[in-house]
């Protein structure tokens, strides 16, 4: 080969690869996909209807914030609902959103019974599964990967009310009435362990079939075994029954510490108005002032106020979820490690909270308080 024929080949080399790195400089880098439609599994019918279309309401105001703020990775948050009215019908579900209908996750803001079989079926799809409302501390003891939960347990529940009773109503005969529902027994029996460390004896313990509509039989037993303070571990159809058999028996001891959705629900304040005067709560906050805001979109969205907190706990624990999904550009591959990676302290979300993940997926800086009725309004205790 020629000098001159090198020369040519070596120039027009050259030119190729210039012309390739000035193609490359220009070509956009792929913009990333678009973030998941993100799956909603809650009860919208049956018994805890109510206590589920609270949940996705607080669900989404969430949405409706991120979307304020510029999305998911610049694009509206999708959500895609269903029904789980049972624990057979929560697994064909959570099933359907992932397998039909291409979920990248999944919400879940009902009931313990549901979240149980609701997340072990994402856990077999591989799928995040986020529980925002449901506080058996059973969920988070399966060993499960692909589950995180961000609100507090049945273990905090039963420790605030054992104390409560420890500190405001010293050498009182106490009480325990509970449904046997996954929620419920899961407090009674963190209850008991708390009251047998704080030494103190329970008069009387009774439980109950969740369908069990009427409760007069165990008012009657508690009235005549002479309890003074009844621990309640309730749903929300377990608080007016209970209530009204106490009423019709002509009794009321001296203080009732109601746990469980049921007492912290505003329609069950209304129903009983001023039967429910004094009732202590255990619940997760109300709408505390720095959560004014959210309460304010709540009376804009829906034309009434919150009806309870499990709203606001379930836009806390959203709007954790996604704008941890848009830091991530909307991956959720990316989502749970970088949830278990969150440090935020106590206090750094509206209704108080903070949020750090310990190893079984609990959000450890999540809390209950101590609450009451007072006209017909759930109000910090005295």
């Amino acid at each position: 080969m020629s000098d001159l024929t090198r020369r040519m080949l070596l120039a027009g080399a050259g030119l190729l690869a210039a012309s390739a790195a000035r193609a490359a400089k220009s070509r956009p880098e792929p913009a990333p996909p678009p973030p998941p439609a993100i799956g909603v599994a809650l009860p919208l019918s049956g018994d805890l209807a109510l206590i589920g279309d609270e949940c996705l309401r607080g669900i989404e105001l969430a949405a409706d914030a991120v979307d304020q703020a510029g999305g998911v990775a610049g694009k509206p948050v999708t959500l895609l609902t269903a029904d789980t009215f049972s624990p057979a019908q929560t697994t064909t579900a959570v099933n359907g959103l992932i397998a039909s209908h291409h979920a990248g996750l999944v919400l879940s803001a009902g009931a313990s019974d549901l979240s149980f079989p609701g997340s072990a079926a994402a856990e077999l799809a591989q799928a995040p599964f986020i529980e925002l409302n449901a506080p058996a501390a059973g969920i988070t003891t399966r060993g499960f990967h692909f589950l995180l939960r961000t609100c507090p347990t049945t273990v905090t529940i039963a420790n605030l009310a054992v104390g409560t009773i420890r500190d405001r109503f010293v050498g009182k005969k106490i009480g325990l009435l509970y449904n046997t529902g996954a929620t419920a027994s899961a407090i009674a029996t963190a209850t008991i362990a708390a009251l047998k460390r704080a030494n103190l004896p329970v008069q009387l313990a009774i439980g109950y079939a969740p369908d069990v509509a009427d409760l007069n039989a165990p008012a009657g037993r508690l009235k005549r075994a002479g309890a003074e303070i009844v621990l309640h571990a309730a749903g929300p159809r377990d608080v007016l029954a209970f209530f009204l058999a106490m009423h019709g028996q002509d009794w009321k001891p001296e203080a009732v510490v109601g746990c469980g959705d049921g007492y912290a629900l505003r329609e069950t304040g209304a129903a009983l108005g001023p039967l429910f005067d004094g009732t202590l709560v255990v619940a997760t906050p109300f709408y505390p002032p720095g959560a004014a805001a959210v309460a304010d979109a709540y009376q804009h969205r829906y034309g009434m106020a919150p009806r309870g907190p499990q709203s606001l706990a379930a836009y806390v624990g959203a709007k954790l979820v996604f704008d941890t999904l848009n830091a991530v550009r909307g991956n959720p591959a990316k989502l749970l490690d970088a949830l278990r990676s969150t440090n935020i302290p106590q206090g750094g979300l509206v209704n108080g909270w903070g949020a750090a993940f310990d190893q079984s997926g609990q959000n450890t800086r999540s809390f209950v308080s101590l609450q009451e009725w007072r006209d017909a309004s759930l109000v910090p205790a005295a």
